[in-house]
């Protein structure tokens, strides 16, 4: 393929070691943020918000802060153009709005609890199960990582989507550990604008916080990773594609062609990069109606790990 259907010939647009490095740069807090790429040049960034570092606000409390951004393949392929792509790269500082729960700890604990006890009877729960210890049955799998699965401390009143998939993500992790050939499964979940009060009550229930401003949690990811997501606001699957090969993603199924219908899911489109990551896993579809958890998802096991009994989403039930 050619450089123009193949962007830079698969270079990597995401390394760990740029990762990090924006993670570095923004907990030494300085003047500048020093922005790396993967053709070796830097650039630096003004840190508008020096001195203020990470924010845990008080309830009712809100103010700017540094986060992660990501640009993706199509900002690349608008530099391909102009015969500029040492020019791209792949993440920056951004400032944004933090805010403070709007929950006590007790109200959120409450409700989680009660979310948890519930969802782990659900029919959705025993799916999710299933479809773990089927297809990863004696693999090593030694974490799951949930990406940017939202705030349980800052929510309308009422048990909401966010504390579902906090739950399920327990469910897969329980469920993995019971087939892994690894010893122990960590649960990590990572979403920067966590507040205190999800950080506090979260880790009570054993769900580990992956500190740090957006990009670390990325780095973390390795071929005996579970990823979940779902909707995020960034570009989750190149980043991964350009990372690893986790045993299971589960995200938004691969983009269909014309308007994409939420906002959010215009940051996680398909490229040449994530498409070609796809070509080495199946996806499953849960049979599961009105889900509570990652609905709309497809949970794609790598090839080797697929169970051909399984429903393939694209293919239907496997007959003999």
């Amino acid at each position: 393929m050619s450089s123009s259907t193949t962007p830079s010939g698969y270079k990597p647009i995401y390394t760990r070691e740029i990762l990090n490095h924006i993670e570095a740069e923004l907990a030494n807090d300085g003047e500048y943020i020093e922005l790396q790429n993967s053709y070796g040049h830097t650039a630096k960034s003004k840190n508008v918000n020096r001195g203020i570092g990470r924010r845990d606000l008080a309830p009712g409390c809100k103010g700017q802060g540094n986060i992660v951004a990501f640009n993706d393949e199509r900002n690349l392929r608008r530099l391909e153009l102009r015969g500029e792509p040492s020019k791209f790269f792949p993440v920056y500082n951004l400032s944004t709005l933090f805010q403070g729960a709007n929950r006590t700890k007790e109200e959120t604990r409450e409700t989680f609890a009660q979310v948890l006890q519930a969802f782990e009877a659900s029919e959705e729960a025993a799916a999710i199960a299933r479809l773990i210890k089927t297809n990863l049955k004696g693999c090593s799998v030694d974490k799951v990582i949930a990406f940017g699965l939202g705030r349980i401390g800052f929510l309308r009143p009422g048990p909401s989507q966010t504390f579902y998939e906090h739950a399920a993500a327990k469910i897969v992790a329980k469920a993995a550990q019971e087939v892994s050939s690894s010893p122990k499964v960590k649960l990590l979940i990572y979403d920067p604008l966590y507040t205190d009060v999800c950080k506090t009550v979260l880790e009570e229930f054993g769900l580990d916080i992956i500190q740090g401003f957006g990009a670390k949690g990325f780095s973390l990811v390795d071929d005996n990773t579970i990823v979940l997501a779902h909707h995020p606001n960034f570009p989750l699957r190149e980043i991964i594609a350009d990372i690893a090969k986790p045993l299971l993603i589960s995200m938004r199924a691969q983009s269909p062609e014309g308007p994409i219908p939420f906002p959010d899911m215009r940051a996680d489109v398909d490229s040449t990069r994530s498409r070609e990551m796809l070509t080495g896993y199946r996806g499953v579809s849960l049979p599961i109606s009105r889900q509570k958890a990652f609905w709309e998802n497809t949970w794609y096991i790598r090839n080797e790990m697929a169970d051909p009994e399984q429903v393939d989403e694209t293919k239907g039930p496997s007959s003999k």
